[in-house]
């Protein structure tokens, strides 16, 4: 069903056909190396620092 008589309709109801490649793993010898949350950039706070139970914790 279309909405408008705008040829560009049937185009923009396809799916995409673009694909991001998967992001490459963490530089060697950075703090990020092996992290599984590696996105490409490093995070503000590091995950795996927060996942770690505390010392003094209960």
């Amino acid at each position: 069903m279309n909405f408008t008589k705008s040829p560009y309709e049937a185009m923009m109801k396809k799916p995409s056909h673009i694909q991001t490649p998967p992001p490459s793993k963490a530089p060697k010898g950075s703090r990020c190396h092996g992290c599984p949350y590696w996105r490409g950039i490093a995070c503000m706070s590091c995950y795996r620092d927060l996942l770690k139970p505390s010392a003094g914790g209960r």
